[in-house]
């Protein structure tokens, strides 16, 4: 496999509804607030590849939203959709795609889960998907990832 970012761009992310206060690591997040977020997601073809799985407690990531996440069990997201569900009901349109690999929080990623979310991303950038690969604050498990792919960062601003 050739590194995901060769004559690809793709983009990180913070979960939907996480700002610079404090406060937003714990609210639950209103669904526009969520669409709002998906909206203004980079184009054309959009990828989400979400990272967003537990917290070190236990809690999901999940658990601030209308939707469940992969990690989730069934105790935790009766008559819920999942997050491809939700995105597909509400934003079928725009025929985003998205690629689950639920990770825990502030916990080192392994060989090959990182190989894993590598090649999802490879996949995705060759076919002329934009990716937005996100975690819960954009930083810490998206970080490993540009690292064992070997991803330069470009701050531009759009």
């Amino acid at each position: 496999m050739g590194a995901p970012t060769e004559g690809h761009y793709f983009f990180t992310s913070a979960r939907p509804g996480r700002t610079g206060n404090p406060a937003s690591k714990f609210g639950a997040v209103p669904d526009d607030v969520v669409h709002r977020w998906i909206l203004g997601l980079p184009k054309p073809n959009t990828a989400i590849v979400s990272l967003l799985g537990r917290k070190p407690d236990g809690l999901s990531e999940f658990s601030f939203y209308s939707f469940y996440g992969g990690f989730d069990l069934p105790s935790e997201h009766s008559a819920r959709l999942s997050l491809r569900e939700w995105v597909e009901r509400w934003h079928g349109d725009k025929l985003i795609v998205v690629r689950e690999h639920p990770t825990c929080d502030f916990t080192p990623l392994g060989a090959e889960t990182l190989d894993a979310i590598a090649q999802d991303m490879y996949d995705l950038l060759s076919i002329g998907r934009t990716v937005v690969l996100v975690d819960s604050g954009g930083d810490t498990r998206v970080g490993m990832v540009c690292r064992h792919i070997g991803a330069t960062e470009d701050s531009t601003q759009f």
